[in-house]
Protein backbone atom coordinates (compact mmCIF):
# COMPACT_ATOMS: atom_id res chain seq x y z
CA UNK A 1 0.00 0.00 0.00
CA UNK A 2 1.58 3.59 -0.74
CA UNK A 3 1.32 5.90 2.02
CA UNK A 4 -0.50 8.59 1.59
CA UNK A 5 2.39 11.35 1.84
CA UNK A 6 4.24 9.50 -0.80
CA UNK A 7 5.28 12.80 -3.81
CA UNK A 8 2.92 12.80 -6.53
CA UNK A 9 4.39 13.92 -10.25
CA UNK A 10 5.63 16.96 -9.65
CA UNK A 11 4.10 17.45 -13.47
CA UNK A 12 0.68 16.36 -12.88
CA UNK A 13 -1.68 17.69 -10.01
CA UNK A 14 -3.15 15.46 -7.63
CA UNK A 15 -7.29 15.57 -7.59
CA UNK A 16 -8.00 12.27 -5.05
CA UNK A 17 -6.76 8.79 -3.64
CA UNK A 18 -7.85 5.29 -5.17
CA UNK A 19 -10.56 3.64 -3.00
CA UNK A 20 -10.60 -0.01 -1.84
CA UNK A 21 -12.27 -2.66 -4.25
CA UNK A 22 -11.02 -1.07 -7.19
CA UNK A 23 -11.30 -3.56 -10.43
CA UNK A 24 -8.99 -3.85 -13.43
CA UNK A 25 -11.92 -1.73 -14.97
CA UNK A 26 -13.17 0.05 -12.49
CA UNK A 27 -11.51 2.77 -10.41
CA UNK A 28 -13.48 4.27 -7.21
CA UNK A 29 -11.39 7.07 -5.84
CA UNK A 30 -12.59 10.04 -2.99
CA UNK A 31 -11.80 13.53 -4.89
CA UNK A 32 -9.50 16.06 -2.38
CA UNK A 33 -10.99 18.73 -0.65
CA UNK A 34 -11.51 21.83 -2.86
CA UNK A 35 -11.12 20.21 -6.05
CA UNK A 36 -13.25 19.67 -8.52
CA UNK A 37 -14.07 16.17 -10.73
CA UNK A 38 -16.85 16.15 -13.55
CA UNK A 39 -18.63 13.41 -14.88
CA UNK A 40 -17.24 12.60 -19.07
CA UNK A 41 -13.89 14.16 -17.93
CA UNK A 42 -10.70 12.08 -18.18
CA UNK A 43 -8.20 11.58 -15.83
CA UNK A 44 -5.01 9.72 -15.20
CA UNK A 45 -3.40 6.81 -13.04
CA UNK A 46 0.18 5.28 -12.56
CA UNK A 47 -0.08 1.73 -13.46
CA UNK A 48 0.54 -0.74 -10.43
CA UNK A 49 3.19 -2.49 -12.31
CA UNK A 50 5.21 0.33 -14.15
CA UNK A 51 4.38 4.03 -12.48
CA UNK A 52 6.21 5.70 -16.15
CA UNK A 53 3.20 4.71 -17.47
CA UNK A 54 0.13 6.91 -17.55
CA UNK A 55 -3.13 4.68 -17.57
CA UNK A 56 -6.44 6.99 -19.21
CA UNK A 57 -9.70 6.50 -17.37
CA UNK A 58 -12.68 8.40 -17.20
CA UNK A 59 -15.65 9.56 -14.89
CA UNK A 60 -19.17 8.30 -15.19
CA UNK A 61 -20.59 9.30 -11.81
CA UNK A 62 -19.62 11.57 -9.12
CA UNK A 63 -21.50 11.79 -5.80
CA UNK A 64 -21.26 13.66 -2.25
CA UNK A 65 -21.45 11.67 0.82
CA UNK A 66 -21.73 12.50 4.38
CA UNK A 67 -22.16 9.50 7.08
CA UNK A 68 -24.00 12.23 9.34
CA UNK A 69 -27.04 12.59 6.58
CA UNK A 70 -27.95 9.07 6.71
CA UNK A 71 -31.28 8.18 8.44
CA UNK A 72 -31.12 7.63 11.95
CA UNK A 73 -27.89 9.62 12.35
CA UNK A 74 -27.78 13.27 14.08
CA UNK A 75 -27.66 14.76 11.09
CA UNK A 76 -31.50 14.44 10.26
CA UNK A 77 -32.70 15.36 13.29
CA UNK A 78 -31.21 18.80 12.99
CA UNK A 79 -32.34 19.24 9.40
CA UNK A 80 -35.91 18.93 10.69
CA UNK A 81 -35.06 21.30 13.27
CA UNK A 82 -33.74 23.70 10.36
CA UNK A 83 -30.30 23.28 12.21
CA UNK A 84 -27.26 22.20 10.60
CA UNK A 85 -24.79 20.19 13.06
CA UNK A 86 -21.07 22.12 13.29
CA UNK A 87 -19.32 18.86 12.66
CA UNK A 88 -21.32 18.23 9.96
CA UNK A 89 -19.90 19.44 6.71
CA UNK A 90 -16.44 18.50 7.88
CA UNK A 91 -17.18 14.62 7.93
CA UNK A 92 -18.64 15.11 3.85
CA UNK A 93 -16.41 13.50 1.06
CA UNK A 94 -16.83 13.32 -2.86
CA UNK A 95 -16.67 9.88 -3.92
CA UNK A 96 -16.10 9.48 -8.08
CA UNK A 97 -16.60 6.25 -10.49
CA UNK A 98 -14.36 6.04 -13.42
CA UNK A 99 -14.08 3.51 -16.01
CA UNK A 100 -10.54 2.10 -16.68
CA UNK A 101 -9.91 3.31 -20.13
CA UNK A 102 -6.77 1.40 -20.78
CA UNK A 103 -3.09 2.62 -21.73
CA UNK A 104 -0.01 3.03 -24.25
CA UNK A 105 3.14 0.66 -23.52
CA UNK A 106 6.48 0.99 -24.18
CA UNK A 107 6.05 -0.25 -28.22
CA UNK A 108 3.16 2.42 -28.37
CA UNK A 109 0.65 -0.42 -28.71
CA UNK A 110 -3.05 -0.01 -26.53
CA UNK A 111 -3.56 -2.21 -23.72
CA UNK A 112 -6.36 -2.71 -21.71
CA UNK A 113 -5.72 -2.84 -17.52
CA UNK A 114 -4.58 -6.30 -16.48
CA UNK A 115 -4.24 -5.71 -12.19
CA UNK A 116 -6.80 -3.30 -10.19
CA UNK A 117 -5.29 0.07 -8.40
CA UNK A 118 -4.33 0.01 -5.05
CA UNK A 119 -6.10 1.91 -2.10
CA UNK A 120 -4.22 5.17 -2.14
CA UNK A 121 -3.15 5.56 -5.54
CA UNK A 122 -3.00 8.80 -6.72
CA UNK A 123 -5.30 10.17 -9.32
CA UNK A 124 -4.20 13.05 -11.28
CA UNK A 125 -6.14 15.81 -13.53
CA UNK A 126 -3.86 15.61 -16.92
CA UNK A 127 -2.97 18.84 -18.85
CA UNK A 128 -4.32 19.29 -22.28
CA UNK A 129 -0.99 18.12 -23.37
CA UNK A 130 -0.24 15.36 -21.64
CA UNK A 131 -3.73 14.11 -23.03
CA UNK A 132 -3.21 14.81 -26.91
CA UNK A 133 -1.42 11.79 -27.23
CA UNK A 134 -4.18 9.67 -26.33
CA UNK A 135 -6.31 11.54 -29.41
CA UNK A 136 -4.19 11.51 -32.31
CA UNK A 137 -2.13 8.11 -32.15
CA UNK A 138 0.09 7.79 -35.47
CA UNK A 139 -1.67 6.55 -38.42
CA UNK A 140 -0.18 6.06 -42.08
CA UNK A 141 -1.00 8.60 -44.43
CA UNK A 142 -2.02 6.15 -47.52
CA UNK A 143 -4.46 4.49 -45.04
CA UNK A 144 -6.42 7.15 -43.30
CA UNK A 145 -9.17 10.01 -44.76
CA UNK A 146 -9.22 11.94 -41.30
CA UNK A 147 -11.69 14.21 -40.91
CA UNK A 148 -12.06 16.62 -38.25
CA UNK A 149 -15.46 16.95 -36.73
CA UNK A 150 -15.38 18.81 -33.49
CA UNK A 151 -13.34 18.99 -30.27
CA UNK A 152 -13.42 16.01 -26.99
CA UNK A 153 -15.75 17.60 -24.91
CA UNK A 154 -14.26 20.46 -22.53
CA UNK A 155 -11.07 20.42 -24.47
CA UNK A 156 -9.83 21.86 -27.65
CA UNK A 157 -8.10 18.82 -28.67
CA UNK A 158 -9.57 17.64 -32.17
CA UNK A 159 -12.14 14.65 -33.01
CA UNK A 160 -12.01 13.14 -35.77
CA UNK A 161 -13.68 10.38 -38.16
CA UNK A 162 -12.29 8.43 -41.08
CA UNK A 163 -13.73 8.03 -43.77
CA UNK A 164 -11.61 5.63 -45.40
CA UNK A 165 -12.95 3.39 -42.76
CA UNK A 166 -16.87 4.45 -42.58
CA UNK A 167 -16.18 2.93 -46.49
CA UNK A 168 -14.98 0.12 -45.55
CA UNK A 169 -16.77 -0.73 -42.70
CA UNK A 170 -20.33 1.30 -41.90
CA UNK A 171 -21.40 3.53 -39.04
CA UNK A 172 -24.63 3.57 -37.30
CA UNK A 173 -26.03 6.98 -36.06
CA UNK A 174 -28.74 6.84 -33.57
CA UNK A 175 -30.00 9.57 -31.50
CA UNK A 176 -33.14 11.40 -30.64
CA UNK A 177 -35.40 13.92 -32.20
CA UNK A 178 -33.41 17.46 -31.99
CA UNK A 179 -30.15 15.65 -30.37
CA UNK A 180 -28.06 16.22 -33.56
CA UNK A 181 -27.84 13.32 -35.44
CA UNK A 182 -28.94 14.75 -38.88
CA UNK A 183 -26.69 17.99 -38.57
CA UNK A 184 -23.80 15.86 -37.93
CA UNK A 185 -24.19 13.91 -41.07
CA UNK A 186 -25.08 17.18 -42.61
CA UNK A 187 -21.99 18.69 -41.67
CA UNK A 188 -19.84 15.93 -42.14
CA UNK A 189 -20.37 16.28 -45.11
CA UNK A 190 -20.39 19.66 -45.65
CA UNK A 191 -16.52 19.39 -44.77
CA UNK A 192 -15.71 16.15 -46.50
CA UNK A 193 -16.22 18.93 -49.17
CA UNK A 194 -12.81 20.45 -48.55
CA UNK A 195 -11.16 17.39 -48.64
CA UNK A 196 -8.40 15.99 -51.15
CA UNK A 197 -9.23 13.30 -52.61
CA UNK A 198 -12.77 14.54 -51.90
CA UNK A 199 -15.53 11.47 -51.04
CA UNK A 200 -18.76 10.73 -52.64
CA UNK A 201 -21.63 10.69 -50.66
CA UNK A 202 -25.21 9.00 -51.30
CA UNK A 203 -28.22 10.42 -49.23
CA UNK A 204 -31.31 9.10 -48.43
CA UNK A 205 -33.33 11.90 -47.45
CA UNK A 206 -36.86 11.41 -46.70
CA UNK A 207 -37.55 14.54 -45.10
CA UNK A 208 -36.37 17.13 -47.27
CA UNK A 209 -33.61 18.54 -44.94
CA UNK A 210 -30.36 18.40 -46.54
CA UNK A 211 -30.85 20.81 -49.46
CA UNK A 212 -28.27 22.84 -47.49
CA UNK A 213 -25.34 20.80 -49.12
CA UNK A 214 -26.10 22.25 -52.43
CA UNK A 215 -23.94 25.49 -51.53
CA UNK A 216 -20.90 22.68 -50.95
CA UNK A 217 -21.65 21.16 -54.62
CA UNK A 218 -24.28 17.98 -53.95
CA UNK A 219 -26.98 17.75 -56.11
CA UNK A 220 -30.41 17.10 -55.26
CA UNK A 221 -32.52 14.40 -57.39
CA UNK A 222 -36.29 13.58 -56.71
CA UNK A 223 -36.18 9.66 -55.89
CA UNK A 224 -38.62 9.66 -58.77
CA UNK A 225 -35.89 10.18 -61.89
CA UNK A 226 -34.29 6.91 -60.45
CA UNK A 227 -37.74 4.77 -59.84
CA UNK A 228 -37.20 1.50 -62.12
CA UNK A 229 -39.94 0.21 -64.07
CA UNK A 230 -42.35 -2.46 -62.15
CA UNK A 231 -40.91 -5.66 -63.91
CA UNK A 232 -43.00 -7.78 -61.72
CA UNK A 233 -46.83 -9.17 -63.01
CA UNK A 234 -47.51 -9.80 -58.98
CA UNK A 235 -46.91 -6.36 -58.90
CA UNK A 236 -48.91 -4.62 -61.40
CA UNK A 237 -51.83 -6.92 -61.04
CA UNK A 238 -51.65 -5.67 -56.98
CA UNK A 239 -51.60 -2.14 -57.97
CA UNK A 240 -54.41 -2.45 -60.56
CA UNK A 241 -56.34 -3.84 -57.50
CA UNK A 242 -57.07 -7.05 -59.07
CA UNK A 243 -58.15 -10.41 -58.00
CA UNK A 244 -58.62 -13.76 -59.07
CA UNK A 245 -59.37 -14.16 -62.47
CA UNK A 246 -58.79 -10.28 -63.32
CA UNK A 247 -55.31 -10.83 -61.68
CA UNK A 248 -54.59 -14.14 -63.40
CA UNK A 249 -55.43 -12.64 -66.88
CA UNK A 250 -53.30 -9.31 -65.79
CA UNK A 251 -50.32 -11.41 -64.52
CA UNK A 252 -50.28 -13.48 -67.73
CA UNK A 253 -50.54 -10.21 -70.08
CA UNK A 254 -47.75 -8.57 -68.63
CA UNK A 255 -45.86 -11.64 -68.66
CA UNK A 256 -46.38 -11.56 -72.83
CA UNK A 257 -45.71 -8.50 -73.07
CA UNK A 258 -42.02 -9.03 -71.16
CA UNK A 259 -41.11 -11.84 -72.92
CA UNK A 260 -41.97 -10.30 -76.02
CA UNK A 261 -39.66 -7.25 -74.62
CA UNK A 262 -42.07 -4.37 -75.58
CA UNK A 263 -42.41 -1.21 -73.98
CA UNK A 264 -45.25 -1.56 -71.03
CA UNK A 265 -48.31 0.49 -71.57
CA UNK A 266 -51.86 0.78 -70.59
CA UNK A 267 -53.25 0.33 -74.44
CA UNK A 268 -51.04 -2.95 -75.00
CA UNK A 269 -51.86 -4.51 -71.56
CA UNK A 270 -55.41 -3.77 -72.36
CA UNK A 271 -54.79 -4.84 -75.61
CA UNK A 272 -52.89 -8.90 -74.33
CA UNK A 273 -55.07 -8.92 -71.78
CA UNK A 274 -58.16 -9.13 -73.71
CA UNK A 275 -56.62 -11.39 -76.59
CA UNK A 276 -55.83 -13.81 -73.04
CA UNK A 277 -59.89 -13.80 -72.54
CA UNK A 278 -61.23 -14.17 -75.63
CA UNK A 279 -58.99 -17.15 -76.13
CA UNK A 280 -60.62 -18.80 -73.15
CA UNK A 281 -57.97 -20.74 -71.68
CA UNK A 282 -58.44 -19.16 -67.87
CA UNK A 283 -60.95 -20.76 -65.90
CA UNK A 284 -63.53 -17.57 -65.69
CA UNK A 285 -63.44 -16.64 -69.37
CA UNK A 286 -65.23 -19.54 -70.52
CA UNK A 287 -68.53 -18.24 -71.37
CA UNK A 288 -69.03 -15.02 -73.20
CA UNK A 289 -71.12 -13.32 -70.70
CA UNK A 290 -68.12 -14.07 -68.06
CA UNK A 291 -65.65 -12.66 -70.78
CA UNK A 292 -67.31 -9.53 -70.75
CA UNK A 293 -67.22 -9.09 -67.19
CA UNK A 294 -63.56 -9.93 -66.73
CA UNK A 295 -62.66 -7.38 -69.38
CA UNK A 296 -64.75 -4.78 -68.15
CA UNK A 297 -63.32 -4.84 -65.03
CA UNK A 298 -59.88 -5.04 -66.09
CA UNK A 299 -60.61 -2.15 -68.43
CA UNK A 300 -61.60 -0.20 -65.33
CA UNK A 301 -58.75 -0.69 -62.95
CA UNK A 302 -56.42 0.53 -66.05
CA UNK A 303 -58.42 3.42 -66.64
CA UNK A 304 -58.54 4.28 -62.51
CA UNK A 305 -55.73 2.80 -61.34
CA UNK A 306 -53.07 2.26 -64.26
CA UNK A 307 -51.38 5.44 -64.41
CA UNK A 308 -48.13 4.28 -62.60
CA UNK A 309 -47.39 2.05 -65.96
CA UNK A 310 -47.13 5.45 -67.90
CA UNK A 311 -45.26 7.33 -65.79
CA UNK A 312 -42.62 4.55 -65.82
CA UNK A 313 -39.61 6.19 -67.44
CA UNK A 314 -35.59 4.90 -67.89
CA UNK A 315 -34.03 5.51 -64.51
CA UNK A 316 -30.70 7.74 -64.49
CA UNK A 317 -27.80 5.78 -63.85
CA UNK A 318 -27.18 6.40 -60.34
CA UNK A 319 -23.29 5.09 -61.25
CA UNK A 320 -22.74 8.16 -63.30
CA UNK A 321 -24.42 10.37 -60.94
CA UNK A 322 -22.44 9.45 -58.30
CA UNK A 323 -18.99 9.64 -60.64
CA UNK A 324 -20.18 13.17 -61.22
CA UNK A 325 -21.13 14.73 -58.29
CA UNK A 326 -19.30 14.39 -55.10
CA UNK A 327 -22.72 13.94 -52.87
CA UNK A 328 -25.95 13.02 -54.18
CA UNK A 329 -29.22 13.60 -52.36
CA UNK A 330 -31.87 11.61 -53.34
CA UNK A 331 -34.96 13.60 -52.42
CA UNK A 332 -37.60 11.20 -50.79
CA UNK A 333 -39.94 13.84 -49.87
CA UNK A 334 -40.81 14.58 -53.33
CA UNK A 335 -44.15 12.82 -52.74
CA UNK A 336 -45.75 9.90 -50.38
CA UNK A 337 -45.84 6.87 -52.67
CA UNK A 338 -44.39 4.50 -50.41
CA UNK A 339 -43.94 1.85 -52.85
CA UNK A 340 -42.10 3.59 -54.99
CA UNK A 341 -40.06 5.17 -52.67
CA UNK A 342 -38.87 1.76 -51.74
CA UNK A 343 -38.41 0.10 -54.93
CA UNK A 344 -36.01 2.91 -55.63
CA UNK A 345 -34.11 2.74 -52.74
CA UNK A 346 -33.82 -1.60 -53.23
CA UNK A 347 -32.86 -0.34 -56.91
CA UNK A 348 -30.07 1.63 -55.81
CA UNK A 349 -28.77 -0.09 -53.33
CA UNK A 350 -28.54 -3.08 -55.58
CA UNK A 351 -26.90 -1.05 -58.46
CA UNK A 352 -23.70 0.56 -56.45
CA UNK A 353 -23.32 -2.79 -54.48
CA UNK A 354 -22.70 -5.07 -57.87
CA UNK A 355 -21.01 -2.51 -59.68
CA UNK A 356 -18.48 -2.01 -56.64
CA UNK A 357 -18.11 -5.43 -56.94
CA UNK A 358 -17.66 -5.43 -60.61
CA UNK A 359 -14.75 -2.73 -60.29
CA UNK A 360 -13.04 -4.67 -57.19
CA UNK A 361 -9.71 -5.22 -58.94
CA UNK A 362 -9.42 -1.95 -60.63
CA UNK A 363 -9.93 0.16 -57.47
CA UNK A 364 -11.84 2.80 -58.97
CA UNK A 365 -15.17 3.03 -57.15
CA UNK A 366 -16.47 3.76 -53.71
CA UNK A 367 -19.03 5.78 -52.28
CA UNK A 368 -20.71 6.38 -48.92
CA UNK A 369 -24.59 6.32 -48.69
CA UNK A 370 -26.15 8.02 -45.33
CA UNK A 371 -29.59 6.10 -45.26
CA UNK A 372 -31.53 8.67 -42.97
CA UNK A 373 -34.64 6.96 -40.85
CA UNK A 374 -33.60 3.67 -41.51
CA UNK A 375 -36.40 1.73 -39.80
CA UNK A 376 -38.46 2.68 -43.03
CA UNK A 377 -36.19 0.87 -44.93
CA UNK A 378 -34.82 -1.84 -42.82
CA UNK A 379 -37.40 -2.44 -39.91
CA UNK A 380 -36.84 -4.72 -37.05
CA UNK A 381 -39.20 -7.99 -37.18
CA UNK A 382 -42.50 -7.14 -35.52
CA UNK A 383 -42.33 -3.22 -35.66
CA UNK A 384 -45.65 -1.90 -37.55
CA UNK A 385 -45.60 -0.07 -40.28
CA UNK A 386 -49.20 0.35 -42.18
CA UNK A 387 -48.80 0.22 -45.85
CA UNK A 388 -50.49 -1.90 -48.69
CA UNK A 389 -49.94 -5.61 -49.94
CA UNK A 390 -47.49 -4.16 -52.89
CA UNK A 391 -45.78 -2.51 -50.35
CA UNK A 392 -45.36 -4.89 -48.24
CA UNK A 393 -43.56 -7.22 -51.19
CA UNK A 394 -41.03 -3.91 -51.79
CA UNK A 395 -40.23 -3.34 -48.29
CA UNK A 396 -38.71 -7.07 -48.34
CA UNK A 397 -36.93 -6.16 -51.23
CA UNK A 398 -35.62 -3.37 -49.82
CA UNK A 399 -34.52 -5.00 -46.62
CA UNK A 400 -33.15 -7.30 -48.51
CA UNK A 401 -30.69 -5.25 -50.34
CA UNK A 402 -29.90 -2.93 -46.95
CA UNK A 403 -29.04 -6.66 -45.83
CA UNK A 404 -26.82 -7.73 -48.35
CA UNK A 405 -25.04 -4.30 -48.77
CA UNK A 406 -24.52 -3.94 -45.70
CA UNK A 407 -22.70 -7.42 -45.38
CA UNK A 408 -21.31 -7.39 -48.50
CA UNK A 409 -20.33 -3.65 -49.94
CA UNK A 410 -17.86 -2.67 -46.94
CA UNK A 411 -15.39 -4.98 -48.84
CA UNK A 412 -15.42 -3.28 -52.06
CA UNK A 413 -15.64 0.74 -50.32
CA UNK A 414 -19.19 1.24 -50.28
CA UNK A 415 -20.18 2.14 -46.48
CA UNK A 416 -23.42 2.99 -44.94
CA UNK A 417 -24.45 4.92 -42.69
CA UNK A 418 -27.16 3.77 -40.77
CA UNK A 419 -29.16 6.66 -39.24
CA UNK A 420 -32.25 6.71 -36.96
CA UNK A 421 -33.54 8.06 -33.97
CA UNK A 422 -35.35 4.84 -32.84
CA UNK A 423 -32.69 2.15 -32.79
CA UNK A 424 -35.02 -1.13 -30.84
CA UNK A 425 -36.95 0.00 -34.25
CA UNK A 426 -34.06 -0.96 -36.78
CA UNK A 427 -33.03 -4.06 -38.06
CA UNK A 428 -30.38 -5.56 -35.51
CA UNK A 429 -28.92 -7.58 -38.07
CA UNK A 430 -27.75 -4.17 -39.75
CA UNK A 431 -27.09 -2.51 -36.23
CA UNK A 432 -24.39 -5.25 -35.80
CA UNK A 433 -22.87 -4.95 -39.26
CA UNK A 434 -21.69 -1.25 -38.30
CA UNK A 435 -18.23 -1.37 -36.64
CA UNK A 436 -17.89 2.90 -36.13
CA UNK A 437 -21.21 4.23 -33.93
CA UNK A 438 -21.88 8.00 -33.42
CA UNK A 439 -24.64 7.84 -30.46
CA UNK A 440 -26.01 10.97 -29.55
CA UNK A 441 -28.84 11.60 -26.63
CA UNK A 442 -31.00 8.29 -25.91
CA UNK A 443 -33.13 7.94 -22.62
CA UNK A 444 -35.29 4.98 -24.16
CA UNK A 445 -34.38 1.94 -22.18
CA UNK A 446 -35.41 -0.36 -25.38
CA UNK A 447 -33.22 2.09 -27.52
CA UNK A 448 -30.09 1.94 -25.22
CA UNK A 449 -30.73 -1.80 -25.07
CA UNK A 450 -29.89 -2.03 -29.27
CA UNK A 451 -27.18 0.17 -28.66
CA UNK A 452 -25.34 -2.13 -25.44
CA UNK A 453 -26.72 -5.45 -27.42
CA UNK A 454 -26.14 -4.81 -31.18
CA UNK A 455 -22.52 -2.70 -31.06
CA UNK A 456 -19.37 -3.44 -29.67
CA UNK A 457 -19.10 -0.61 -26.56
CA UNK A 458 -19.09 -3.57 -24.00
CA UNK A 459 -19.99 -1.74 -21.13
CA UNK A 460 -23.21 -1.06 -19.06
CA UNK A 461 -21.46 2.68 -18.18
CA UNK A 462 -22.88 3.38 -21.68
CA UNK A 463 -26.37 4.19 -19.62
CA UNK A 464 -24.58 6.83 -17.39
CA UNK A 465 -23.38 8.50 -20.80
CA UNK A 466 -26.13 8.72 -23.32
CA UNK A 467 -29.04 10.38 -21.35
CA UNK A 468 -27.18 13.03 -20.23
CA UNK A 469 -25.78 14.21 -23.47
CA UNK A 470 -26.05 18.12 -24.90
CA UNK A 471 -27.57 18.64 -28.18
CA UNK A 472 -24.43 18.04 -30.98
CA UNK A 473 -22.83 15.94 -28.83
CA UNK A 474 -22.04 12.26 -29.29
CA UNK A 475 -20.47 9.23 -28.19
CA UNK A 476 -18.22 7.57 -30.84
CA UNK A 477 -16.59 4.65 -30.69
CA UNK A 478 -15.01 2.05 -33.49
CA UNK A 479 -12.54 1.51 -36.30
CA UNK A 480 -13.53 4.97 -38.05
CA UNK A 481 -12.65 6.72 -34.62
CA UNK A 482 -8.81 6.99 -34.34
CA UNK A 483 -8.85 5.99 -30.46
CA UNK A 484 -8.94 2.94 -29.05
CA UNK A 485 -11.63 4.04 -26.59
CA UNK A 486 -15.19 5.62 -27.03
CA UNK A 487 -15.07 9.48 -26.82
CA UNK A 488 -18.00 12.15 -26.33
CA UNK A 489 -17.26 15.02 -28.86
CA UNK A 490 -18.66 18.19 -29.21
CA UNK A 491 -19.69 18.38 -33.06
CA UNK A 492 -18.55 21.47 -34.79
CA UNK A 493 -22.16 22.86 -36.60
CA UNK A 494 -22.39 24.97 -39.35
CA UNK A 495 -24.88 23.88 -41.66
CA UNK A 496 -28.66 23.03 -40.01
CA UNK A 497 -31.06 20.72 -41.25
CA UNK A 498 -33.53 22.25 -43.35
CA UNK A 499 -36.65 22.26 -41.06
CA UNK A 500 -39.55 24.62 -40.73
CA UNK A 501 -38.51 28.20 -40.46
CA UNK A 502 -40.31 29.51 -37.50
CA UNK A 503 -41.36 28.38 -34.15
CA UNK A 504 -44.60 27.08 -33.85
CA UNK A 505 -45.61 30.46 -31.81
CA UNK A 506 -44.57 32.77 -34.37
CA UNK A 507 -46.90 30.64 -36.84
CA UNK A 508 -50.07 30.81 -34.72
CA UNK A 509 -49.35 34.40 -34.67
CA UNK A 510 -49.16 35.06 -38.53
CA UNK A 511 -52.28 32.70 -38.67
CA UNK A 512 -53.94 35.07 -36.58
CA UNK A 513 -53.33 38.40 -38.03
CA UNK A 514 -54.21 36.76 -41.19
CA UNK A 515 -58.04 36.28 -39.97
CA UNK A 516 -57.67 39.91 -39.06
CA UNK A 517 -56.61 41.18 -42.47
Amino acid sequence: MKSMEAEPKSYMKPIGYALSGCTHDLLNFVVMEDEKVRVNNFYFIDHPLNPEIKVLVRTFRVQPYNPEMITGRTGPLAGKKGRRADYGKKLEYTIASAEILGYYDERGKWRMMEVAPSPWDYVYEPTEEALKRFFIPERRAEDVLLLEIGKVRGTNIPAYIDLNLVAKGHMFVAGMTRSGKSSFVINLVAKASRLKPKPRFVIFDRRGEYGGLIKYGARRIPYNRFTPPITDPNIIASKLGLRGTEKTVIIEAARSIMSDEMEMSRELLLERAESIINQGRIRGTRNEESRIKVLSSIRWAIENYGEFIDKQITPLDIIEEIKRNFALIIDFSADSDIEAQQRTASYILDRIRNYAMIRKDYGDFACIIAIEEAQYFAPEKGVGIEISEASKEYLSRVKNSVIETISQAGGYNVGLIIMTQRPAYVLKSCISQCNSVACFRLKSGNDQDAILQYTEYGSERLRDYLPGLADHEAMLWGIAIPTPFPIIAEIEVEEYPQKAVAFAKHAWEKMEYSLKI
